[in-house]
């Protein structure tokens, strides 16, 4: 015999010949992983935004005349929110067109954050004096989102959406 067939003879004698075991086995494997890796995207998107905006586009299109008259006549209101958050307390500070600070306000709204509905809080304001509200609201870190209504006596309403981002909860 010659040296390379004996070689050859040694190399072919240990290898283990591939079975119907052994394609099970690769097959399983290959998509196990692919159920992971897919369970853990569906994981991921169940946990973040969902992307709606409204529930019913149709019924919130027939509703556009009505807010767009709502948003006319809080602009000629002419009032501004500005919005704080210190230790643990969020402010609204509100002002007429003229920069006067406007008391006797009722103010309640909803504190939470932009992409999940999961920490979600009704919140009421109360007057602290010159034209400022306060709520107390221990937030964590991150990104909020306020979403406020404010009503005077003769009726008036001004809705004010803000984020704004906590970056120490305990300041």
């Amino acid at each position: 015999m010659r040296p390379e067939t004996e070689a050859m003879d040694a190399i072919e004698s240990n290898a283990r010949p591939f079975t119907g075991r052994k394609m099970l086995l690769s097959m399983l494997a290959f998509f196990g992983v692919i159920i992971v890796v897919n369970l853990g995207l569906l994981g991921f998107a169940l946990d973040s935004d969902n992307g709606l905006v409204v529930k019913n586009s149709y019924v919130a299109s027939q509703d556009y005349n009505r807010m767009m008259a709502k948003a006319r006549a809080q602009e000629e209101l002419g009032w501004r929110a500005a919005v704080t958050h210190r230790a643990g307390v969020v402010e609204l500070r509100f002002t007429d067109g003229a920069g006067a600070p406007l008391t006797g306000l009722e103010i309640a709204g909803r504190l939470g954050r932009p992409v999940t509905d999961r920490e979600d809080r009704p919140v009421a304001f109360r007057e602290a004096g010159s034209g400022l509200y306060r709520t107390d609201a221990a937030l964590g870190a991150g990104e909020w989102e306020l979403d406020a209504v404010a009503r005077d006596g003769a009726g008036a309403e001004f809705r004010r959406i803000v984020r704004f981002f906590v970056k120490d909860p305990g300041q």
